[in-house]
């Protein structure tokens, strides 16, 4: 058995190192990609900054509040009818999984040189029953809402402030 006053100190080291490599990882985080130390020491808190959401855009201060966007889809049926999906409006803020959802449809938005394909392979077979021919992804962008708009009660992406981008 460990005696009281070395149980005291490896606490106080313990937590030393904990408050040490939490520093390491916060300083490490905003550093640019560009120098091979940096990437090295990156890659060894990577899986840290990963676990507590510590490397998102603006670093780890705040969650990335830059814009209010929504990923909307639409699938085209074998006689040409179009049914369109939100998939992210059934989603609950207060369940862990609408975090990771939020944060696949944003990297659907972000970069669907990566992610569409695989996207629409799931939006298709989701929605399998509708026989699928093509799916086209959307992106929803808030618009301008007036404090006005605000009283009123409307929404930032409701369909008179909404903007599409990825819209032809």
């Amino acid at each position: 058995m460990i005696s009281k006053p070395w149980r005291g100190r490896l606490s106080y080291i313990a937590m030393s190192a904990f408050v040490t490599w939490h520093t390491l990882a916060m300083v490490i985080a905003p550093a640019p990609d560009h120098s091979p130390s940096a990437l090295f020491l990156r890659g060894l808190v990577q899986p840290y900054l990963s676990l507590f959401r510590l490397d998102n855009l603006w670093d780890f201060f705040a969650p990335n509040v830059n814009r209010l966007s929504d990923l909307h889809y639409v699938i085209e049926d074998a006689a040409g009818n179009q049914h369109s999906f939100t998939p992210g409006a059934d989603l609950k803020w207060f369940y862990p999984t609408s975090i990771w959802f939020k944060a696949w449809y944003y990297g659907i938005m972000e970069q669907p040189e990566y992610y569409a394909d695989a996207a629409a392979a799931i939006f298709c077979r989701q929605h399998a029953a509708l026989h699928p021919v093509a799916i086209t992804l959307l992106e929803y962008q808030e618009g301008i809402l007036t404090p006005e708009d605000h009283l009123n009660g409307k929404h930032p992406l409701d369909e008179e402030f909404v903007q599409c981008p990825s819209q032809p």
